[in-house]
C-alpha cells in the first residue's frame, strides 16, 4: 500500500481528495500515469503499455489491473478521466478516453416466462444460490435460449479461454482503428444450430452496466469466420430469475454500434405468491426491536438480495465487494449494512457473511419460499411492516408522507426521514412487483 511522501505526491499531482480511500489498483494506475503516461494521454487521448511495464510500475498483475467489468469497478483516476482499457495482444494494452460500457435497460417488469427442466436432472437445482456456470447449464437444459431466440435446438460447442485472432476495432471516441492480435478472451457458453451461433456471457450478480468487450471480442472472432448468424446474449441470474438480453452490432467493426434487440425474464418454477398471501405473511409477523444499525439507504432491494447470494457463496471483504461487483465503496457499505439491518448478514473479522437466519433464507429450495422469507424479514422491522401492510392492502406503494409518519420515533430529522423514505418505497415496490407476477403460463 502506498503511503508517506509518495502518497502525498500522487494525491497532489492528480488532485485526489484526502477523503477518497484508494485501493491497490488505484495507486498502481497513479504510479503508471506519473511515470510519463499522463503526458502521452494528454497529447493523443490514449497510450499503449506493455504487460511487463504495467506490472513493473504498478507492482500488480496486469490481469488484475485491467479487469474492469463495470464502469464503477474502474480505478478512481479512470473514472475521473473517463478512461477505458482493452487488451490488444497477450502482452499489450491500450488505455484511452473511450467508453467501454453499455447500460442495461431499466429493470424489467411484467411477465416472467416459466419453463421446466427435463425430468431426472436431480443435480441441477437452481432455486437456491447458484454459480454462473450452473445458471448457464439450467438455461441450456430448460430450452430457455431456444425459447428466447425463437430458434431450433442448440448444442453446446465452444467455451473457455481463447484468443481473438486478428481483427481491426474502430474506437469512435478516439477516431482511430486499433489492430487487435490474439488478445485473450473468454466465452462462458457457445451454443450452435444450423443457422446460429449463440455466445452467452453469464453473471450471477446484478449491475447497472457491463463491459462491451465481454460480448464484442467473442462475437468478432466468430463473425469473421462463420457464414451463420452470431448472436451475442447477456444472461444475469439472481433470486431465481434469469434476465436475458439479446444484442447486435450494427457495424461489426465498431464496438459502440451495440444495440439491444430483445430482453425477457424466465424462471424454472411458477410463482403462486400473490398479494393476499403476502399480506397474510406481513400481518402474522410480530415486529422485533429496532436494531442498532443505521436505517437502510440502499434503494435496490434486488441488489440487497443479490449481495446476500454472493456472500453465501463466499465471504467477501468490503474491498472485494467493491472490486468484483458493481458497487463503489460507499454502496458496498450501504448494501451490506442494509442486509445487516434485516438480520441477514453480519461482519466477521474483515469480511461479510450471512447470519444463520440469512443463510436459511437464501438457501430456501423454492423461489416462493425464499421470497416469503424475505417478506418476513422486512415485516420484522416496524416501519416496513406498517408500510407493507398499508401498501399491499391498497395495491400501491404508500405515499412519502405516510412512510415518514411510520418512521416517527426513529430519531431521524425530517430531511433524513424523507431521504430514507425512498428506500422504504423502493423495497415496498419490490414486494408489490414480486406478488404481481402471479402464476405464469407454462411454455
Amino acid at each position: 500500500m502506498t503511503s508517506g511522501p509518495e502518497a502525498r505526491e500522487l494525491r497532489a499531482r492528480f488532485g485526489v481528495p484526502e477523503s477518497v480511500k484508494l485501493g491497490v489498483n488505484d495507486w498502481g494506475w497513479l504510479r503508471i500515469l506519473a511515470a510519463g503516461y499522463d503526458a502521452e494521454l494528454e497529447r493523443h487521448g490514449y497510450f499503449y503499455i506493455g504487460a511487463r511495464e504495467l506490472e513493473r510500475l504498478s507492482g500488480r498483475q496486469p490481469r488484475l489491473m485491467a479487469k474492469h467489468d463495470f464502469s464503477t469497478s474502474r480505478p478512481w483516476i479512470f473514472q475521473r478521466l473517463q478512461l477505458g482499457i482493452v487488451p490488444v495482444s497477450r502482452s499489450e494494452y491500450l488505455v484511452g478516453r473511450f467508453n467501454l460500457y453499455e447500460r442495461f435497460p431499466e429493470t424489467q417488469r411484467g411477465e416472467v416466462r416459466t419453463l421446466e427442466l427435463p425430468a431426472g436432472l436431480d443435480t441441477l437445482s437452481l432455486e437456491g444460490v447458484s454459480s454462473e456456470a450452473v445458471a448457464l447449464n439450467g438455461a441450456s437444459a430448460s430450452g430457455m435460449l431456444e425459447d428466447f431466440l425463437g430458434c431450433g435446438p442448440l448444442q453446446a460447442t465452444v467455451a473457455g479461454r481463447m484468443s481473438t485472432r486478428g481483427l481491426k476495432v474502430r474506437l469512435p471516441d478516439l477516431g482511430v482503428d486499433v489492430a487487435v492480435d490474439r488478445a485473450q478472451m473468454e466465452i462462458d457458453g457457445g451454443f450452435e444450430s444450423l443457422e446460429h451461433l449463440v455466445l452467452v456471457e453469464a453473471k450471477n450478480h446484478l449491475s447497472d452496466d457491463f463491459n462491451i468487450r465481454q460480448l464484442y471480442f467473442p462475437y468478432r472472432r466468430f463473425q469473421q469466420r462463420l457464414a451463420k448468424d452470431v448472436v451475442p446474449v447477456y444472461l444475469v441470474y439472481s433470486n431465481g430469475i434469469f434476465h436475458l438480453y439479446r444484442y447486435e452490432f450494427r457495424d461489426p467493426a465498431d464496438f459502440r454500434s451495440i444495440a439491444l434487440v430483445d430482453s425477457a425474464r424466465y424462471a424454472l418454477s411458477a410463482s403462486t405468491l400473490d398479494a393476499q398471501a403476502a399480506l397474510d405473511i406481513v400481518r402474522a409477523v410480530e415486529p422485533e426491536p429496532e436494531p442498532a444499525v443505521p436505517f437502510p439507504q440502499a434503494n435496490s432491494f434486488e441488489r440487497v438480495v443479490n449481495l446476500l447470494e454472493l456472500i453465501a457463496l463466499q465471504p467477501l471483504s468490503k474491498a472485494e465487494i467493491t472490486q468484483r461487483y458493481d458497487f463503489d465503496p460507499r454502496q458496498a457499505d450501504y448494501y451490506a449494512n442494509a442486509a445487516r439491518y434485516l438480520g441477514l448478514a453480519e461482519p466477521v473479522e474483515d469480511t461479510w457473511e450471512p447470519t444463520e437466519h440469512g443463510r436459511r433464507v437464501i438457501e430456501q429450495p423454492q423461489r416462493d419460499a425464499r421470497n416469503a422469507a424475505l417478506i418476513r424479514a422486512l415485516a420484522a422491522r416496524r416501519v416496513f411492516r406498517e408500510v407493507l401492510e398499508l401498501s399491499l392492502a391498497r395495491g400501491a406503494v404508500a405515499s412519502t408522507a405516510e412512510i415518514c409518519a411510520a418512521m416517527d420515533g426513529l430519531g431521524l430529522s425530517l430531511a433524513t426521514s424523507q431521504r430514507r423514505a425512498s428506500t422504504v418505497a423502493r423495497w415496498t415496490q419490490w414486494v408489490l412487483n414480486t406478488v404481481a407476477e402471479g402464476t405464469p403460463r407454462l411454455f
